[in-house]
Formats: structure tokens, sequence, C-alpha cells
């Protein structure tokens, strides 16, 4: 860049550039300005500022500047595409913290006046909520997320969008320091142990015969046996199944919404949540038998939905009341749908299947996902663990 000294006609010295930005995206043509400064540094940090802006402006000087009149115009024009990138249970839960939490705080300012002290203080309110908060069968009290550090993702995402389409000259987001989470007491995983386990089993023999008993009945033993989601579960039909190899194809899955016809979403939860796993005799004896009941021994042409009446999707509330009820009256403590994918993913730990298999099997992203979740030890394996090692001390 040359930078030349230049004698205005008053007498004053000042230094000047022609300062190349770049082609414009939109025309293709070249683009060049001038900057002036009282020093040569001046000029040259102008300059720079200069050819900064146009960057961020998209490589172009032709688009016109977007105005947000406040941040909730700016979060909601974010979240219009933010929602054709991730599936409904992404944009029902972004939803939720909008109206709970980022609305609420920000929605109200201008965002060319949002600054980073303002979001610093939101932040740390939102950590000392969480890290005050009471804790009740694992959760928080209601608008007391622990979730503070997505809460400000998404405000620097939205901080960033607004600076792409020019709204914004910076994301004051990026200075603000994230607060950390305190350790509390959290209860641990429920699952069932192997006294429970029993119980519950016995119970589901002694319920009185129904098309709804069966069809539960075999749900929750399918769900100890897979260790599958219980919205993976819902989502199946019987296509899903191939009964000679033994295998379940998992692809799809029941998520919370009032349309029923946005109930079934395809793709499982995350990638590695699409997958095929294997079944063993026993459950594919069980399935027949429900198959049957379900069909009332007439062939079906059409396919259907495996854990059903009447080929109806059933919603994860409803079928949660249910399994309450069924717990309440089995006097068996309350592990919730996730605690039989625990009680399966205990059992195979506590019995030495490789814990990559696990993780294949219950579609874990991560494998540390899986050891730090269920690399737990029940009091049985603690000892016999025990044992072993004073067994190889004794052969030394």
């Amino acid at each position: 860049m040359k930078i030349n000294k230049i004698e205005k006609k008053d007498g004053t010295l000042v230094y000047r550039a022609n300062v190349y930005l770049g082609v414009d995206s939109l025309t293709g043509k070249q683009v060049r300005t001038t900057s002036t400064g009282k020093t040569r540094k001046k000029c040259e940090m102008k300059a720079n500022q200069a050819i900064n802006k146009f960057i961020k402006n998209g490589s172009t000087v032709t688009r016109k500047k977007v105005y947000f009149a406040t941040f909730k115009d700016l979060a909601l024009s974010w979240f219009e595409g933010y929602k054709l990138t991730v599936k409904i249970n992404s944009i029902n839960t972004t939803k939720n913290f909008f109206n709970v939490y980022i609305i609420p705080a920000l929605g109200r300012y201008k965002p060319e006046k949002i600054s980073a002290i303002l979001l610093q203080d939101i932040v740390n309110e939102w950590a000392k909520n969480a890290n005050t908060s009471k804790i009740k069968n694992g959760k928080r009290e209601k608008g007391k997320s622990k979730d503070f550090k997505l809460l400000l993702n998404y405000i620097k995402r939205i901080l960033n969008y607004g600076v792409q389409l020019g709204a914004l000259d910076n994301n004051v987001a990026l200075q603000v320091n994230l607060p950390k989470l305190k350790s509390r007491n959290i209860s641990k995983l429920k699952y069932f142990s192997t006294n429970e386990l029993k119980k519950f089993l016995a119970y589901l023999d002694s319920l009185n015969y129904s098309q709804n008993n069966q069809m539960h009945a075999c749900l929750y033993r399918f769900l100890l046996a897979t260790g599958l989601r219980v919205g993976e579960a819902l989502a199946l039909k019987w296509n899903d199944i191939n009964f000679i190899e033994q295998t379940i194809v998992i692809n799809k899955t029941v998520v919370r919404t009032a349309n029923f016809n946005n109930r079934v979403q395809e793709g499982a939860k995350t990638k590695e949540s699409n997958r095929t796993i294997s079944f063993d005799n026993k459950t594919a004896t069980m399935l027949n038998i429900w198959r049957k009941i379900q069909n009332k021994d007439i062939i079906k042409i059409t396919d259907q939905f495996i854990f059903s009446v009447d080929n109806h999707c059933y919603t994860y509330a409803n079928e949660l009341r249910i399994l309450n009820k069924h717990f309440k009256n089995a006097d068996v403590n309350n592990i919730g749908f996730h605690g039989f994918r625990h009680t399966h993913a205990s059992l195979l730990m506590n019995n030495d299947v490789n814990p990559k298999e696990i993780q294949y099997r219950l579609g874990h992203a991560d494998y540390g996902i899986t050891m730090n979740t269920y690399a737990h030890l029940n009091d049985e394996k603690a000892k016999d663990t025990a044992v072993k090692f004073g067994n190889i001390l004794d052969a030394l």
C-alpha cells in the first residue's frame, strides 16, 4: 500500500492512500477507495478498517445495510434460517430457550446498543440461578437451566448473523466470559437392580390379558432387550425388523409435536443413532406373539407400527403416564423410559461386553459418552474385581 504525503490548500500536511478493497462479489468489478489521516499510521489504520468492512459486508459495496429494530427481530430472522438446518426436536428446544431466556432478557434492545457488559451481566445471572437452584429428580427449577453455555452460544450465532448481514459492526458476545457450572449432588442414573428387574418382569407376566396390556408388556421388554430410546421404538414398523437375521433397522423417531402428521421424524436422534442392531431369540418369539395378537390372527397387507393398537402412533407424554402407573402398581422404583436403556447398558457393561459394541448398540456419537455414563460397577462386580486382583497377587 503506497501512502503519499499531501499538502492541502490551507498548508496543512496529511497522508493519503489509494486502497484496493477487492472484487465486488455482486458486480464482479474491482473496488477501490481512499483513506486519509493526519499521520502515516492513522492513514494505514483507516485503510485496513475499510478493507475489513468490505469483507464483513460480503465483499460488496452495493448491498444495502440491513436494519433490525430490536434484538428480537434479529433473533427471529436468524431462527427462520436455523429451522431449515435441524430436526424438529432441536427446533422445539431452541424455541423454548428463546421464549424462556433469550427474548425476555434481550428482546427489547436495539441490536447495536447491546454491549459486552450487558451480556456478561445476563449470563452471570443465568449462571447464578443454575448454581443456586434446587434440584428435584435430577432437574433444576423452571427458568434456572444449567445450559447457560448453550444460551450464550445462541446469542453469539445471532449476533454473528447480524454482522454477516451488515446490521452490526462486531459481535460483542465474543468478549463475554463463561461462568463455571458448580458441581452439584445430582441423583445417579436410574436403572433397575437385579432384584427390581425380576420383580418388574414378574409383574408384567401377571397383567390381565388385554390388547393394551400385551402391547405395553411387549414394549417394556423390548426396550430392556434392545436399549432403544422410546421414541425410536414407537416409530418402528414391522418392515424395520428382519426376523430371519434377527435385526432391527433404526432410522426414525417419534418426536413431541401436536401435529400428528409430523410425529414420526425421518432420521434418528443423531447420525450415529441411525443403526442396525441384533436381538435375541426370546425377543423374536415375543414380537411374533405380539404381532398375532395385534393382527388378531389376520395377515395384514399394509405395514403398521409395531407398538400400537389400530396402527395409532402414540405420544411420549401419554405413554409416560401409563408407564408411571405400571411402576406404581408393580411397587418398583420409577426409572422412567430412559431407565430401561440404562438397565440394558448396565447389564451389558457388568457382563464384560465390549464398550465399543455397547456404544454402537445405543447409538452414541462418542465413545466417551458410553464410558462416562455406564462405566460404573455394581457391588457384586466390584467385589469380583477385588477377588481377581487378589488371585493375581497370589500367583506372583
